[in-house]
């Protein structure tokens, strides 16, 4: 049996000491797992390995390997060790803020939520109710009126794309769509965060309200193609501020992590 390869140092990013260790390192090892940096069926290095290169103790690494076991991407043999398993991640869809501080992975996320959302904005169109067009109108007036407010702005703005989803009709829809869970919270929030101030939030209103009309029209071509415009409006601000930062987060202590945004 083949051993496995040493832990190099360039394989791995420094921890940033969170409060959490076991979920940054488990979150490393999936990423490289992800990325087939260690391939389906290859054995993982050993507990007391992982260690060393993280500067953590054995009890550390042995929660992470646990929390990446419970979701399918590590296989454990007793007295033989941990192998990525052959189908690992494809037994529940997760995804996490930190793998969207990557390029390639912020791009595959941006298409799989325009294909989401474009398709529950034209299914409202055509399943939409009175009550639910009350809705929508209800969201989208407290969208306008936090656009002062960021984070408020950013928490109203996330009620008006769940209420499109709901005017769908479709459960599994807004199931899909509340996978994405923190992500989506923490990318309309930084996308707002980062708009304040600019011509960019009056440009988000006037979109939501092409959305919402499209929607009270029964127009599902309509409602498509604006809820496409404006997630592909948010992404490509969202690009420019990775290729400006490095990829980084907003500094600020009080300001949201990053992530794909519809806003």
């Amino acid at each position: 049996m083949a051993h496995p390869e040493p832990v190099s140092d360039a394989l791995f990013g420094s921890l940033a000491r969170p409060d959490n260790l076991p979920d940054e390192i488990a979150q490393q090892i999936r990423q490289k797992i992800v990325s087939q940096a260690f391939e389906p069926g290859q054995r993982l290095p050993t507990e007391q390995e992982f260690a060393q290169r993280f500067g953590v103790s054995r009890n550390v690494v042995r929660e992470a390997i646990a929390r990446l076991k419970l979701s399918g991407y590590i296989e454990t043999r007793r007295g033989v060790g941990s192998f990525v398993a052959t189908d690992a991640g494809q037994q529940a869809f997760e995804l996490l803020p930190a793998d969207l501080l990557q390029a390639q992975a912020l791009e595959h996320v941006y298409q799989l939520r325009v294909e989401i959302e474009a398709g529950a904005a034209a299914l409202a169109a055509q399943h939409r109710t009175d009550a639910q067009i009350e809705q929508l109108r209800v969201a989208l007036t407290r969208v306008d009126a936090a656009s002062d407010d960021w984070r408020m702005g950013a928490d109203r703005a996330l009620d008006f794309h769940m209420a499109v989803c709901q005017a769908a009709n479709n459960p599994y829809f807004l199931r899909l769509l509340s996978l994405f869970g923190r992500a989506i919270g923490d990318a309309v929030r930084t996308l707002r965060y980062c708009s304040t101030g600019t011509e960019r939030v009056a440009q988000i209103e006037l979109e939501h309200h092409r959305i919402f009309d499209a929607i009270v029209a029964r127009d599902a071509d309509a409602a498509r193609a604006a809820m496409r415009e404006h997630l592909t409006n948010g992404m490509q601000r969202r690009q420019a501020q990775l290729q400006q930062t490095g990829a980084a987060a907003p500094a600020a202590a009080t300001s949201p992590r990053a992530g794909p945004g519809p806003d």
